[in-house]
């Protein structure tokens, strides 16, 4: 009887527990990007472009990186082999993820990947389960194009993303390098 008794105790104390996790969850809507997202998107991809230029050679930015950014994602908005989702939570955008669907030499197994390109999550939300969510729609539209390999590059000087991309399963599979010409 008293395992019974604390059975009862602790389960509703979990219910409240998992009605808030879901509650968190469900104030967050992953959508497809519209035209008015553009400017907010556009400064979040500069915060990570700037960061990346930082972190690593290679990855210096061109003067008009802005306007040549936001016209690949405009551009994008109407290809049937792009898509740009972005998080909003109580109406404001926390977050984006751009993904297109390339074809390799046809000598691959996977002659079509989809190619993760940018992922952003603002400071003050990560570790939020954003990242996560704005991947999982990522890869549902992956699979709905008929494509069932994901693939993305990732600093390694990133460690946070390094992480991030290994919790959610993602391995490495190919070493980049890169040298300057003089």
């Amino acid at each position: 009887m008293e395992e019974i008794l604390q059975i009862f105790i602790f389960v509703p104390h979990s219910y409240y527990l998992l009605q808030e996790k879901m509650s968190e969850k469900m104030s967050l809507c992953i959508r497809k990007a519209k035209k008015d997202d553009l400017d907010e998107i556009v400064n979040m991809w500069y915060s990570l472009a700037s960061t990346h230029q930082e972190m690593m050679r290679g990855y210096e930015l061109a003067e008009d990186c802005r306007e040549k950014w936001t016209k690949f994602v405009e551009e994008g908005l109407d290809r049937e082999g792009m898509c740009t989702f972005v998080a909003e939570k109580e109406s404001k955008l926390v977050g984006f993820l751009n993904v297109v669907i390339r074809e390799r030499m046809g000598i691959f197994e996977d002659t079509y990947v989809g190619m993760i390109l940018d992922v952003f999550v603002k400071e003050e939300k990560r570790g939020e389960g954003v990242g996560t969510q704005l991947t999982d729609k990522a890869e549902r539209w992956i699979k709905k194009k008929g494509v069932d390999v994901a693939v993305l590059t990732v600093s390694p000087k990133n460690e946070r993303a390094v992480k991030f991309w290994e919790d959610i399963g993602y391995e490495t599979y190919l070493l980049k390098k890169r040298k300057k010409l003089i």
